[in-house]
């Protein structure tokens, strides 16, 4: 079920021609997510366009009730939530009630969150409101705008940048309205603190990551849509593909690398332990300098980190889109987050600070991490999807102690310990325990933008421009850099600059 990309406008009043091209035109700036569709809800109050990836997707229109309801992504579970009998996970309008669909989601508030799994956001209009809503990981965007005339949802900024309002995302496990009314909907559990590590228990803890990472990988799988993996040689992503390639025939995957990257040795080792049909390529300097505009402007943000690690995806995404049959990737985000995979969460003293920090990095991915997962694959009209992510494991992840994720024994440290144990059987040792590296820097790309835009902007340059704002200070040449392109293609409000997501720490 993958709808791709949603467009939907709630009219304050009746627009004249000239306005409807113009929101029909923002629309069309999401045409990478798919083919253009339209449903024939033009009169007033609302208008909705949708791109369409294929045809396993979950939309209905009840003309008779003026109901709708459109989700982009996954529901793995919606014929059991709505008691309806159906096979797999395709979903035609004669399927599903709306009714049910639109009753469900309105009664049971945030019951709905705890009960559906997937990754999903969506849109539905009632007959009054037009309402957004996103899972509570976030790995599917969704944006709104509200302006004199409209209120519009969107799957990416760029379509709403147009209408020069506030842009504002909606935020995981979060429903809006198109009568600007806000609705939490799902608050993570909290963090365990009562347990005693014994030798069951942490065996135990090692079944259940186990057996729930297969399933969720399982999940992100489907028979009728070609899919290959993403391979840096690291652990996340090496658990990814160890899984897959139980269930795809003759997998595929994607690597890339300047010469010599650490990258490109692991994964051609492992592709050639288990014989994969393996696609790796190197890049240099040049090519990222090519590309640095488009990536921005995919992206959506002007965040030096993400930017870093996005440009490596990016020339996969466009390798991946030259085999031309491949329409879902899969990848490795999530495992960092959950398991405490980076080199700084290493200086956290206490349990607390420990967890306040990973719930930090887990509430801001949905704007970070996961949105160069989304938008950079997508520019190609390829679904990236992260299993890691699923919204269970991430639950499972609140369970584990600290000391297991990060295990500080003899003077050594030992980032994502337990997910490590819980492979440690299937996976062979030199990847399994492989020591961490940022995507950028396993792929060696990491600080070869940063010294070239070191030299291009004068000190006097950037602390003349560096101050935004009062509230948005530029960090480095590097993030001055890629401002002035991301001004360029969005000449953007300070308050939805302010929403963007931004690297709180990363090596300048």
């Amino acid at each position: 079920m993958t709808l791709a990309g949603i467009f939907a406008v709630y009219k304050k009043k009746v627009l004249n021609e000239e306005e409807r091209k113009r929101i029909a035109e923002c629309a069309l700036k999401l045409k990478h997510r798919g083919p253009l569709r339209t449903i024939g809800i033009e009169s007033y109050p609302i208008e909705i366009f949708f791109h369409q990836k294929n045809h396993t997707t979950l939309f209905c229109y009840d003309k008779e009730r003026n109901q709708l309801f459109a989700v982009d992504g996954q529901i793995y579970n919606l014929d059991t939530f709505l008691q309806i009998k159906s096979e797999g996970y395709n979903y035609e309008l004669q399927d599903v009630d709306i009714n049910l669909l639109i009753k469900n989601f309105k009664e049971k508030g945030s019951e709905i969150f705890t009960q559906l799994i997937g990754s999903y956001s969506g849109v539905f209009f009632d007959g009054t409101e037009l309402f957004g809503f996103k899972d509570p990981v976030g790995a599917k965007p969704l944006y709104f705008c509200e302006t004199e005339d409209i209120f519009a949802f969107s799957s990416e900024l760029k379509a709403l940048a147009p209408l020069e309002g506030i842009i504002n995302p909606v935020l995981p496990g979060f429903l809006v309205s198109s009568s600007s009314k806000i609705k939490k909907l799902y608050s993570y559990p909290n963090f365990v603190v009562k347990y005693k590590l014994s030798k069951k228990y942490i065996k135990n803890l090692l079944s259940n990551i186990n057996n729930l990472v297969k399933l969720v990988i399982k999940d992100n799988i489907n028979i009728n849509q070609n899919t290959c993996a993403l391979l840096s040689g690291g652990l996340d992503s090496n658990i990814i593909v160890h899984v897959a390639k139980q269930y795809i025939d003759d997998l595929n995957v994607f690597t890339v690398g300047t010469e010599g990257s650490k990258d490109l040795f692991y994964a051609k080792k492992y592709a050639k332990m288990y014989d994969l049909n393996h696609d790796w390529f190197e890049v240099s300097l040049e090519d990222l300098l090519d590309i640095l505009p488009e990536v921005i402007y995919a992206l959506e943000t002007f965040d030096a980190a993400l930017i870093r690690s996005s440009v490596p995806m990016y020339i996969l995404s466009e390798r991946i889109k030259s085999h031309d049959h491949f329409g879902v990737v899969l990848t490795g985000e999530g495992g960092d987050e959950l398991f405490g995979g980076y080199e700084y969460l290493t200086k956290y003293q206490t349990p607390k600070s420990f967890n306040n920090e990973l719930l930090d990095l887990i509430k801001v991915e949905h704007k970070t991490g996961l949105q160069r997962v989304d938008r950079i694959p997508y520019k190609f009209s390829i679904e990236a999807r992260a299993p890691l992510f699923d919204i269970r494991l991430v639950e499972l992840s609140f369970k584990i102690p600290p000391e297991l994720k990060i295990l500080k024994k003899d003077g050594n440290v030992a980032k994502k310990w337990i997910l490590r144990k819980a492979f440690e059987d299937e996976i062979p040792e030199e990847f399994i325990w492989r020591k961490k590296d940022k995507f950028s820097f396993g792929a060696g790309t990491q600080f070869l933008l940063r010294d070239y835009i070191e030299k291009q902007i004068s000190d006097d340059e950037f602390y003349a421009e560096k101050e935004i704002s009062k509230n948005i200070i530029l960090r480095s040449k590097e993030e001055l850099y890629y401002w002035r392109i991301f001004q360029s293609k969005f000449n953007p409000t300070e308050e939805t600059i302010v929403n963007l997501g931004i690297t709180s720490i990363y090596e300048i």
